[in-house]
């Protein structure tokens, strides 16, 4: 880990910034030129490369009263 644990959000927030770039990109790509279908397709891809990231990096989250809580699975 490059930043200390303090800082660590950092790291999430420099990596949801690349990730809207990649969706929008996406969405830019395929929307033929109509700015629903564009805002659409970039929520479609945004909504899987996070999901996928959070899920490969951190496993299982539940959603609590309090917040998150990460269950990390069983190795």
């Amino acid at each position: 880990m490059i930043l200390p644990p303090e800082y660590a959000w950092i790291g999430l927030v420099v990596m949801g910034a690349v990730f809207v770039f990649v969706a929008d990109l996406i969405g830019n790509t395929i929307s033929f030129h109509n700015r629903f279908v564009n805002a659409f397709t970039t929520m479609i891809v945004f909504a899987v490369l996070f999901a996928f990231f959070i899920y490969f990096r951190y496993g299982n989250v539940m959603l609590t009263d309090w917040g998150l809580a990460v269950m990390n699975r069983a190795s």
